[in-house]
């Protein structure tokens, strides 16, 4: 009798890694997560591959003190202040903080404006110094109104002004202008009979002193630590911060009582939040009537860090003292916990539905991460510092350490160099098995080249496996024998474009005595 013959069931099988999340600095982390990376993206999920390259630098900068984006790139260099690359202004030399309303670009802490239509420049404060003789005289017999007239007075109809040093003491005060023409202004003042002053008349339309600006609504907004106040303008009057007539359109300020600065401000679903460290000041209302402050005792922005704010499909982040956090509107919620901690100096903008941040780690360095929101992960790119960003028209502008303008992608970076490292990789059961063979699955552009290496349990050394130089675009499958451990890291240093689709893993069973070793 002839008994059947036994099917031989192998040792090895095979396990496949075949999505690749991003970036992990944690002890313990998954086997498709990566300790370290350099200019990886997740443009390919479930693979990973290389970033876009970036623009070429369009402009260096003597002294970089600030971008913005409205209808062309404005951009200060120095005391200069350039749009679409022609100069259009000068100011103060000092960093600025830009805000777009309508036509206008406001800029601060000079208090000036560019009109992108018109092309005029000049500064929001305006005042009137008296150097002849001004003359006051009822509007007309039983008036209400008072005309103020003097040579190079000139002033806009409804501007609130604050009128200085006039000798009937009852006009030192501030105030509505009702008409306006030139050299003459109407204000809200009853005399019986008119009279003229030689000098010492002053009028002013002031804008306040203020921290961060942002616009909500057809209204700038505004802080001050100094002064521990939150400022609104009129309504579609960037110009005027003074008016307070018990109307709609009216001007607001409000005193805050919390501790500490304020480290930034934006406008964000309809409310304007002002941040301290751990105070968010979020504005309700639609009018000075029912305009409402509620405080939040919530991680705010770090101080320093103002530059972090940015929102991204309607998801507002930011650098806290915690860590980079999202805010829906709720609760600010660390999105930071697989990144090491201890950075500073963030400064971020937003490109093709992901948060580019550059902040400066623990060790004095720069580092460029991305978080894109679908996934859920971070992936790092090179020690980029971008030291102010601003998005437009498609394209995310920035100036980095060198004083350069240049634009996060629509470029080419043939050589672009790149890495890739693992985490401990291990057969994640206590029974006896080693990883007999790795197989990767990558593809190479033209005149890209890969070095593989492994790291065994302890070992400090980095051991070279295999090289690889592409002469034209392939896909490799990519053999490497690991010699017998309990764990091991792999890493893949590269030049040139390159995606990784996939690992295979060989496993076999050890024996019952000395396990996979």
């Amino acid at each position: 009798m002839r008994l059947p013959y036994m099917n031989y069931a192998g040792r090895a099988t095979q396990e496949q890694i075949a999505q690749f999340q991003g970036l992990d600095c944690r002890t313990v982390i998954a086997e498709n997560e990566f300790l370290d990376m350099k200019n990886m993206t997740s443009d390919y999920y479930p693979a990973i591959g290389t970033r876009k390259g970036r623009g070429s630098a369009t402009k260096t900068l003597a002294k970089p003190n600030g971008i913005f984006y409205k209808n062309g790139l404005m951009y200060v260099d120095g005391t200069a202040l350039y749009y679409k690359d022609q100069k259009v202004g000068t100011v103060t030399d000092t960093e600025k903080t830009f805000v777009g309303m309508g036509a206008y670009v406001l800029i601060w802490p000079d208090k000036v404006y560019y009109n992108t239509h018109t092309g005029e420049f000049g500064s929001m404060v305006k005042s009137f110094q008296q150097s002849g003789t001004a003359t006051f005289a009822p509007l007309s017999e039983g008036s209400a109104f008072t005309k103020i007239s003097a040579e190079g007075l000139s002033f806009e109809k409804f501007d609130s002004v604050t009128i200085s040093g006039c000798t009937n003491k009852d006009f030192n005060k501030t105030t509505v202008i009702q008409e306006a023409g030139m050299g003459y202004i109407v204000v809200t003042a009853a005399i019986t009979s008119g009279f003229t002053q030689a000098s010492g008349l002053q009028i002013t339309r002031a804008v306040p002193d203020m921290d961060f600006v942002c616009e909500s609504d057809n209204r700038l907004w505004g802080c001050s630590s100094k002064n521990h106040e939150i400022y609104a303008s009129k309504l579609g009057d960037p110009f005027n911060w003074n008016n307070f007539e018990g109307i709609s359109t009216d001007s607001y300020a409000v005193t805050v009582g919390s501790d500490g600065d304020f480290t930034g401000c934006i406008a964000h679903l309809g409310n304007v939040l002002f941040f301290k460290e751990n105070t968010i000041h979020k504005m309700y209302g639609s009018r000075p009537a029912n305009f409402q402050l509620n405080t939040y005792t919530l991680p705010g922005v770090q101080k320093g860090c103002e530059k972090s704010i940015c929102t991204v499909n309607e998801t507002l982040y930011y650098k806290a003292r915690s860590g980079v956090v999202s805010y829906d509107g709720s609760t600010p919620t660390d999105i930071s916990e697989t990144l090491p901690g201890g950075y500073t100096e963030a400064a971020a903008g937003q490109y093709n539905g992901k948060y580019y941040v550059s902040m400066k780690n623990a060790k004095g360095t720069y580092e460029l991460l991305v978080y894109d929101p679908r996934y859920r992960f971070w992936h790092k790119e090179d020690t980029t510092q971008i030291r102010m960003a601003a998005y437009g028209e498609g394209a995310l502008y920035y100036i980095d350490g060198q004083s350069q303008i240049r634009t996060i992608a629509g470029g080419e970076e043939p050589d672009l160099p790149w890495m890739l490292e693992s985490g401990q990789q291990m057969e994640n059961t206590m029974n006896m098995k080693y990883i007999s063979k790795i197989m990767l699955h990558l593809q190479m552009e033209k005149d890209a080249k890969v070095e593989i290496y492994l790291k065994y349990d302890a070992d400090p050394l980095w051991e070279r496996k295999a090289t690889i130089r592409s002469t034209k675009k392939k896909s490799y499958m990519i053999p490497i024998i690991p010699r017998r451990c309990i764990q091991f890291q792999y890493r893949l240093v590269g030049k040139g474009n390159a995606v990784l689709y996939g690992i295979s893993k060989f496993v076999e069973k050890g024996s019952e005595l000395n396990g996979g070793l």
